[in-house]
This record gives structure tokens, sequence and C-alpha cells, in this order.
């Protein structure tokens, strides 16, 4: 059984331990409560059963030799014997513990099989995918390439503009769908760069994106070791992602703050900020993608070991937090 898991896997897995553990601890709790109790009841009743014959005793005696002495009924007090059945019941859960981790560990293992293998299959598909349409992908851009040298008309410039854009896209998601096939092996290519500089230079490329949302940037200079390559792809991510969502003529502020990449936007919010770097995952199967935007920008946040937090509120907007303080270079 292969026990390396991915990082959609283990929160899959941990769910299953933690619900499976909990369920058959809350049982082991209600069953020895009501064998404690049931013990504490017997051991009660022959404690006042032993008393009063004692009672009883004294008073038989007192009138066979017609004594004066006061006979009293003792109160029923804690005995040694509960103390046992703690003792008993504290040992018995810490070997139901050793004996009951090592199922829930093997069953939540069992548990992942069939979405290792629905991701599997998907994940076939797609490399399948990506390579069928290298061929025509490649011949549609270099024919309109062509294309676009011989024609005279700004109207057909602007459609044919239109088709190597959309080929660019095509590209781009091939891109990120062959990283996400390879994320987990991915070696960085590391090198110093001015993250002020590397936003700016995406500035037009964002704002072009989408005429109705306006991309804002308020950085300034941080040096920065990074794979540059997939570092860009990242951001790209998380901005198209805000542009995406975002209300019309609204903006996307993209700020450097403390050392700190902040990706603000004014649009439809997250609802589960935990599950959006989950590959595949989608809250609304209306829209647009396959669900690997955020994936990716997850991947690449690990591979280079920085942290992403994330803000958001339902029709307000929200906010990508970055921490790049391990990344800065003097």
């Amino acid at each position: 059984m292969d026990i390396a898991l991915k990082s959609y896997e283990k929160t899959s897995f941990y769910r299953f331990f933690a619900i499976f553990m909990s369920a058959f601890i809350l049982l082991f709790l209600s069953l020895s409560s009501l064998y404690y109790y049931k013990e504490r009841s017997r051991y009660f009743q022959e404690q006042k059963t032993k008393n009063r014959i004692i009672f009883l005793e004294c008073k038989k005696m007192n009138k066979i030799f017609e004594s004066d002495k006061e006979c009293e009924m003792q109160l029923v007090q804690e005995i040694k014997e509960l103390q046992n059945t703690m003792l008993e019941i504290t040992i018995a859960f810490f070997i139901f513990l050793l004996v009951i981790s090592p199922l829930a560990y093997i069953l939540a293992m069992i548990s992942l099989h069939p979405m290792r293998e629905s991701i599997k299959t998907i994940d076939g598909f797609i490399n399948g995918i990506i390579h069928d349409i290298n061929t025509p992908l490649s011949a549609i851009k270099l024919n309109a390439q062509s294309i676009d040298l011989k024609l005279k008309s700004q109207l057909l410039k602007d459609k044919n503009k239109r088709i190597l854009q959309a080929v660019d896209d095509i590209e781009s998601l091939e891109e990120q769908l062959l990283f996400s096939l390879t994320s987990d092996k991915y070696v960085l290519n590391k090198s110093i760069v001015d993250l002020s500089k590397l936003l700016k230079e995406r500035e037009f490329f964002y704002n072009d994106v989408r005429n109705v949302v306006k991309v804002l940037l308020e950085v300034k200079p941080l040096n920065i070791n990074i794979d540059s390559a997939i570092f860009t792809r990242m951001i790209d991510n998380i901005v198209l992602n805000a542009i995406k969502f975002s209300h019309r003529n609204s903006e996307i502020i993209i700020s450097i703050k403390n050392d700190t990449l902040i990706v603000e936007d004014f649009g439809i919010g997250i609802k589960d900020t935990k599950n959006v770097f989950v590959k595949y995952y989608r809250e609304d199967n209306k829209t647009r993608g396959i669900g690997l935007g955020l994936f990716i920008v997850d991947s690449v946040a690990k591979l280079h070991n920085i942290d992403i937090s994330i803000e958001s509120k339902i029709g307000v907007g929200t906010r990508f937090i970055i921490d790049l303080k391990t990344l800065k270079v003097s």
C-alpha cells in the first residue's frame, strides 16, 4: 500500500481517521460509563445491605441482652472497589486505543482508494488530451500568424488576434494541466527577482483580460529568491481568479506590504476557503474552469515553503495574503 499522501488526500485521510476514532471513542466512553454506574450501583447496594444486616444484628443483640446500646445505620460511602473499577476502565481505554488506531489507519487508507482511482483516471485522460491537442493547436497558431502578416483589413486583423489569443489561452491551460500532473516531482530553478518589477510587467496583461475590471498596483521593490516561471503562474492564477469573480466596474488591488503580497478584490467572495486549494474543486459548476487554478497556487506555495491565507466575505470580496519573508533577499 502506497502511504505517500498528496495534499488533497491528506485532508480526506485525516477527516476519515478523526471521524472513525471519535465514533469509537464515544462508543467506548458510553459503554464504560454504563459499566461504571452499574458497578457503582451494585457496590452501593451491597454496602447498604451489609450495613442493614449489622444494624439489625445490633438491635437483636440489644434485645437478647437487654442492653441500651445505641444502634446506628452507617452511611454508604465510596468504596475502594470503585477506584479499582476506574483503574480497570483507564487501562482498557489505552488498550482500546492501541488496538483501534491501526485499524482506523488501515480503513482510512482503504477509503482513499476510490478517490485515487478517480484522480488517476482523470489525470490519464488529461494527459492524453494534452498530447492529442498539441499538433492541431500548433497548426492553428502557425497558420494564424502567417495569415496575420497578409491581412490588411483591421477588422480581420482583430478577429485573427482573438484567434491567437484563444490559442494562447489553450496553451496556458495546457501548461497548468501538465504542472498539476507533475507538481510533486517538480524541481525549482530559483533566481533572485524583483517582485515589483515582475508585477509591473504583468500589469498590462491583467488589465487586458477584462476591461470592466481595473487592476491597480501598490508595490515597492522587493527582491525574492524564486522560480520565476511557476511563481508568475501562481500570481497569475490568483489575479485571474479575482478578475473572473469580480463585479463589473470594480477594482483589484495588488500590493506589497511588510514583505507580504496581497491580492484584494471586491467580488462575489469565497464560500469555502478551506477547500478552494483542493484539486478539481469548484464552488460553482456553472462557471468555466476545471478546478486547477488554486490547486496550482497551493502547489507552488508549498514548493517555495511559503504560507497563503484567505480572507473572504460573500458579496464583499476576497483577500489572498502571501507571506514572502522566507523568500526575501537582502
